[in-house]
């Protein structure tokens, strides 16, 4: 597998009722490798942990409309991940996604793409806010630990297809 550059960071935050997230991490692979693992959004239940189905749902121009379900777990509780987001690519560095349903008042994230020297950066920025209650000392934890599972997914997705692949970027 392509080797990670760096550590996978991962920080949350709470501003009022929204959680903000921010994670990065640095992977040696091609530039068209990540986009397409990025993009992939059909497949992301298979690579993904919480998420038990991904589909597309629409596409028209740059905005592709995907509905995703699942549940995420911390410690002993659980809950509930349904969203429909209209997510916009602009190829080959951002995919944004913005909730349209489901049960995130709020859900805005991020990713970017950057080259940084012989590796790419990967980094996600989110702001969430749930339709459910989350508890006072577990809502934070329990969202980082969640974003934290998919973003580390991504990554090794990523480095799984850079080397299947056999990316150019691959053993820098």
């Amino acid at each position: 597998m392509a080797a990670l550059a760096g550590p996978i960071e991962v920080k949350a935050r709470r501003e009022g009722e929204a959680v903000l997230v921010e994670a990065s991490a640095q992977v040696h692979a091609d530039p068209q490798v990540a986009w397409e693992v990025l993009t992939a959004y059909d497949r992301y239940a298979e690579f993904v942990p919480d998420l038990k189905s991904s589909r597309v749902l629409a596409r028209a121009g740059d905005t592709t409309i995907v509905e995703q379900k699942g549940e995420a777990r911390f410690l002993l509780f659980h809950f509930p991940l349904e969203v429909v987001l209209a997510v916009t690519e602009q190829p080959p560095n951002s995919v944004s996604a913005r909730a349209m349903s489901g049960n995130f008042r709020e859900m805005t994230g991020v990713y970017q793409l950057t080259a940084d020297g012989d590796s790419l950066r990967l980094t996600y920025t989110g702001r969430l806010v749930p339709a459910f209650r989350l508890l006072p000392l577990i809502g934070v934890p329990a969202l980082r630990a969640a974003v934290e599972r998919q973003f580390t997914a991504l990554v090794r997705e990523i480095g799984r297809r850079a080397a299947i692949d056999g990316s150019p970027a691959e053993g820098r």
